[in-house]
């Protein structure tokens, strides 16, 4: 019987062992492991995941917020042909989009961009970076489930100027292998 406990016991861990492991895909955004799963699992509460590189690093994002449709036009009055996404700030590393609800939206700093489109990534220590040179495509989209690819150059906001110690950190950084599937 005591030999039948001790078995059980043992195996009984290894489930448990195999079953974190298998969990490695719920890494948190601060994970910068090159070998960080890019599967679709989502954390409790999460509306979904963005998933992608930065200057090589993995990162992983569970996204906290729905996504929202809004008009992209200079006075917002227009049919809801955008899609916002806002799940980062100053004091939360994540991003913030504004993209065209299909197709390729190209975010530029100059006149070639798209109109009232942008991406902005907030690091850990809430420098800003803001899209250069970022091509964002929607892969599938309705009004419930969102999914799609992002990769470009984005520039540190405050670099030139100095503030927020933003010197400290790269003048731009680039995102490769960019993806993100949410649902409302």
């Amino acid at each position: 019987m005591k030999r039948l406990l001790i078995i059980l016991f043992s195996c009984t861990e290894l489930i448990i062992s195999c079953n974190s492991s298998s969990g490695s895909a719920n890494i948190s955004a601060k994970d910068n492991s090159p070998t960080a799963s890019s599967s679709h699992a989502v954390s409790s509460g999460s509306k979904g995941t963005i998933t992608c590189n930065i200057d090589g690093k993995v990162k992983i994002f569970y996204v906290s917020q729905a996504f929202f449709e809004i008009p992209l036009d200079v006075d917002r009055t227009g049919p809801k042909n955008g899609i916002e996404i806002l799940d980062g700030d100053a004091k939360k590393e994540g991003f913030q989009f504004q993209f065209k609800n299909s197709g390729t939206t190209k975010i530029k700093n100059d006149a070639t961009g798209d109109l009232l489109c942008m991406i902005n990534y907030y690091n850990p220590q809430g420098v800003t970076y803001t899209g250069a040179d970022v091509a964002i495509v929607v892969t599938a989209y309705d009004q419930e489930h969102l999914s799609g690819t992002f990769s470009g150059k984005l520039d540190n906001v405050y670099y030139d100027i100095g503030t927020n110690g933003a010197k400290n950190y790269p003048k731009y950084i680039q995102i490769t292998d960019g993806k993100f599937d949410m649902s409302k």
